[in-house]
């Protein structure tokens, strides 16, 4: 515990001396390059913000608010400008994290504050605000962790704000996102500070790479083995960066099921289906292109969040017992869009387009989309409909047909087939429906297997 809190402290710090200046310096250098792309992306994103908070609050102070952070971010990238190549002495990179450490700081708490003070009324207009200041958080996580210190003062200053500004309206669904974003936000900051670490200890295992080869010379097989021996470590520290990933998706799938009263299973039966169906349709002309393995992988690791979006719909909705009046319907029938635009603003805020939260997205926006254009959100149709959403869709109907709900009985496998067979060409693509009913018993297997 006594050392844990120790390396902790010594990250916050960013302390520099003699000894780890190489390892610091590429550490900022490294923060450098990303600077510009981090400065573009709140540009763009704070004119959403005032765009969100236009009718919460007065126009000229929205206005002020939008000036002042671009004077700071205009100061930052003038910074950059004049000292991005004085990374060499101690002094020069203790300026750098003291800049770094001090832009994080103001800016991170100018977004909380904004929140803070223009907070807006409506609930699809929180659960908005709330979506990009995740994405914002999500893309500090990525784009700090090599200083730790300005990743801390942004997140910190960033996330609290809001937390508190949500927790004063006091009813049910604001409390319970509250503890949503303060989950959110420790696992933010254990992510960050685990990314800061397998950096860290990826530049230092690389120095100590350069020490070695030069030290042993000619000595190749010597060589050979050690840098294998570090190719593994590091390889050991990726896939635990991975780990960290997947468990993150479960657990914030797992959240939003909790609050719909489903459980952890159902997660695991619909990601077992949409693989199982993935693997039947790889080698089909349609889909092939679509279908490696690498996708295959993300569609199974990505399920979990289809229903994310309902971590925005009220609980009088969400949880109620009997059928949903029209109205309540349509207010449903938002999570689909509330999940995309969450999925949305987390790839956005990142420098490059994601794949993989490309799918992710994909997935929660079209999964209730029908083949003949009748579903929702969007109204798609046909080949309109990402092929992600087109395999959730099924899996996620057989999985809603076999389970019991407080409105139903559970349909017995052989009525969910025929319901889904009688839904080819309207609900399902037809080529989905075939491959579906060439491996159902497979279906059956993993209904079973993972049974409540």
């Amino acid at each position: 515990m006594k050392s844990f809190r120790n390396t902790f402290l010594s990250d916050l710090i960013f302390h520099i001396d003699e000894h780890n200046l190489h390892v610091r310096a590429e550490q900022l250098r490294a923060r450098l390059k990303l600077l510009p792309y981090m400065v573009i992306g709140q540009v763009l994103a704070e004119p959403l913000f005032v765009w969100l908070m236009w009718d919460s609050g007065s126009h000229r102070y929205l206005l002020l608010w939008l000036g002042c952070a671009y004077l700071l971010h205009l100061a930052e990238f003038i910074a950059w400008l004049t000292y991005r190549n004085k990374t060499n002495g101690v002094a020069e990179c203790a300026e750098w994290s003291r800049r770094f450490f001090f832009f994080a700081l103001v800016i991170g708490m100018m977004w909380g504050f904004g929140t803070l003070f223009f907070f807006p009324q409506a609930l699809l207009q929180q659960v908005l605000l709330v979506s990009v200041m995740l994405g914002l958080a999500a893309g500090a996580t990525t784009m700090n962790a090599t200083h730790p210190p300005a990743f801390f003062a942004y997140l910190l200053g960033l996330m609290l704000p809001l937390v508190f500004r949500v927790m004063v309206e006091q009813d049910e669904t604001h409390l319970a996102l509250s503890l949503l974003l303060l989950l959110f936000l420790a696992v933010m900051l254990g992510s960050g500070q685990f990314l800061g670490k397998f950096i860290l200890l990826s530049l230092r295992q690389r120095f100590e790479n350069l020490s070695l080869a030069q030290q042993l010379g000619t000595m190749n097989d010597v060589l050979e083995l050690k840098v294998q021996q570090r190719t593994a470590q590091l390889q050991h520290k990726t896939d635990e960066v991975s780990q960290i990933r997947d468990v993150t998706i479960i657990a914030m799938g797992t959240l939003a099921e909790t609050r719909d009263n489903e459980t952890g299973n159902h997660l695991r039966r619909t990601q077992t289906y949409i693989r199982t169906l993935a693997l039947k349709l790889r080698d089909h002309p349609r889909f092939k292109d679509f279908l490696t393995d690498d996708n295959i992988e993300s569609l199974y690791k990505l399920a979990p969040l289809h229903d994310i979006g309902k971590v925005g719909i009220p609980d009088y909705i969400l949880l109620k017992q009997g059928k949903l009046t029209p109205e309540e319907y349509e207010i449903m029938k938002t999570h689909p869009t509330l999940g995309a635009d969450a999925l949305a603003a987390a790839e956005a805020s990142l420098p490059v387009p994601n794949r993989f939260l490309h799918i992710g997205r994909e997935i929660a926006a079209g999964h209730h989309e029908k083949w003949d254009g009748s579903g929702y959100p969007d109204g798609l149709a046909g080949d309109e409909i990402p092929i992600s959403a087109r395999l959730m869709a099924l899996a996620d109907v057989y999985d809603a047909l076999i389970s019991k709900r407080v409105y139903k009985k559970a349909f017995l496998h052989e009525d969910a087939v025929a319901f889904i067979r009688d839904g080819r060409g309207a609900h399902f693509d037809p080529d989905v429906v075939d491959a579906f009913l060439e491996i159902q018993e497979e279906f059956d297997r993993i209904a079973k297997e993972f049974k409540d």
